[in-house]
């Protein structure tokens, strides 16, 4: 019992830190954060005597992203496609910090719960009090059941 108490008070401790340095990580991000996909479509611009008839297009880049439901492309002139590109890809880091801190977050708990199970001693000894399996109002039965 104390070595598991011990060895799970050592994966917390250890879970800690990582949870630190994983909040550290998103704290340090200033922005600005962009939410979609950037990428790069090809169109036609309908001249007759274009080079985008044979085949080619005309390259532009969009920033495309969900908006109540449904998708939305923007485009994004030249000049701010840098500013764009970078944004999108702090957003999806950004994403990615906050899944891990969640995952870790959850590990915590777990572990938490383990480490209480392992304390919780049956008292008294002869006739010990039940322990808690769950918090919450006791569930209804069936309604076919109250007949």
């Amino acid at each position: 019992m104390k070595q598991r108490s011990s060895r799970l008070r050592r994966q917390l401790l250890d879970l800690l830190e990582q949870h630190q340095d994983q909040l550290q990580g998103l704290l340090e991000e200033r922005g600005p954060l962009l939410r979609g996909s950037f990428g790069i479509r090809s169109r036609k611009c309908g001249k007759a005597r274009c080079r985008c008839t044979k085949g080619r297009g005309h390259k532009s880049k969009y920033l495309t992203a969900t908006d109540g439901g449904k998708t939305r492309q923007v485009h994004v002139p030249v000049g701010d496609e840098s500013l764009v590109a970078e944004g999108v890809s702090r957003y999806r880091r950004f994403a990615r910090g906050r899944q891990r801190l969640a995952r870790l977050f959850q590990f915590q708990l777990a572990l938490v719960e383990d480490l209480k199970r392992s304390l919780v001693r049956p008292y008294p000894a002869d006739n010990p009090l039940p322990l808690a399996s769950r918090r919450g109002p006791k569930p209804q039965g069936d309604r076919r059941d109250r007949r």
